[in-house]
């Protein structure tokens, strides 16, 4: 998921880096949703219930992360509205959306309907994947956003998302904490959806535009000590982490809970900058061999979120292949070390079928020429 202008000027190897550590983190995240982590772990409470929380709440933001990323590329973009870019979004979307019902019906005949092949054509419309989707609603807007953007002083974006941050961040909040939620109301003002609608997505592609423009922190160019390390990034993201398990653990109220796992949370917004800018320091462009590498792999990124995160595929990763969601599972002495193990297996073999499925069509074309 990358702005199609000359990559290879574009592709910081910290901040594929990044692009890669954050996927994983989501396959964690369905780990805890499809592989019973989240619920089981707060059946058993103690340490199980404490280490679920703690990881948890340090993968909170990669969702927001990858559209931040969004915005910080491809804001200084002039191309106006670019079809190839969209195109090039799009058609792996519906390759995967298409052939995935196909193959499934062939494997398992019974376990899938007539609709599901007929949604294979519409991906983008029949929300295959909700973040598919919004990519590409977002990337539409770019354009014209990017347009706001160029026109907007350091002040105006300031209050901008100051207001945004305080309709997502603040307002929402309060409307399920108490006793605010006696006073304040968002119905019918805005449904954000806990950050994953299209408001948060394009929340965070103007967060990531106002980075490109004018960094988080004035002394951001320059270290000044501590303050002006990527260490204190990366320091803070931890500490942030740590007071949502805090607040999620030690005062174990359902609203409480209900406002720390959301995407906009205020904490994990900071997180989500904190993490991001920590990254964009990390300077690995002195190591040429291993920024080839991480830049391949970053590459199939998007194939790989596709694959494992297809409504069947999640039938047959979740229920057919890792029957993980037991009590047994997670009482063994090495749970964690075997859920490092399924994240990398899955991340591992999406990206071998993804660089297949890519490899196969220039394969041909060069036979045919």
């Amino acid at each position: 998921m990358k702005d199609s202008q000359s990559d290879k000027k574009m592709r910081d190897p910290g901040i594929e880096l990044l692009r890669i550590i954050m996927l994983l983190q989501i396959v964690f995240l369905h780990v805890s949703d499809y592989g019973g982590f989240s619920k089981i772990a707060n059946q058993l409470g103690g340490d199980r219930e404490l280490t679920f929380w703690l990881i948890w709440l340090m993968c909170r933001c990669p969702v927001f992360v990858f559209i931040v990323i969004m915005g910080y590329y491809m804001c200084e973009s002039r191309s106006g509205f670019n079809k190839k870019r969209l195109l090039k979004c799009y058609l792996p979307m519906l390759f995967y959306s298409v052939a995935i019902p196909v193959i499934y019906g062939i494997v398992y005949p019974k376990s899938i309907t007539g609709a599901d092949y007929i949604r294979g054509f519409f991906p983008f419309l029949s929300r295959t994947w909700y973040f598919m989707t919004l990519y590409i609603l977002v990337l539409m807007l770019s354009p014209f956003l990017n347009k706001m953007i160029e026109k907007l002083s350091r002040k105006e974006f300031l209050w901008l998302l100051a207001i945004i941050f305080f309709v997502f961040s603040v307002w929402q909040p309060l409307t399920m904490l108490e006793p605010f939620q006696e006073i304040v109301s968002l119905k019918k003002v805005v449904e954000t959806v806990g950050g994953k609608s299209l408001y948060g997505f394009i929340y965070m592609y103007l967060l990531g535009a106002y980075m490109r423009k004018y960094h988080f922190l004035k002394f951001h160019e320059e270290d000044k000590g501590f303050l002006g390390s990527k260490w204190m990034y990366l320091i803070t993201y931890i500490m942030l982490g740590l007071i949502n398990t805090v607040l999620v653990y030690f005062y174990p109220d359902e609203n409480i809970k209900q406002v720390i796992v959301y995407n906009d949370n205020p904490l994990v917004i900071l997180q989500c900058v904190c993490i991001f800018r920590f990254f964009e320091k990390t300077d690995l462009t002195r190591f040429s061999r291993a920024g080839r590498v991480i830049n391949m792999i970053s590459a199939g990124n998007m194939g790989i979120y596709m694959l494992h995160e297809h409504p069947l595929m999640r039938d047959v990763i979740w229920k057919r292949i890792f029957d993980i969601n037991n009590v047994q599972f997670y009482t063994r002495k090495d749970y964690l070390l075997r859920i490092l193990l399924i994240i990398i297996i899955i991340y591992a073999a999406c990206w071998i079928i993804d660089r297949i499925v890519n490899i196969i069509p220039k394969i041909i074309s060069k036979r045919k020429g």
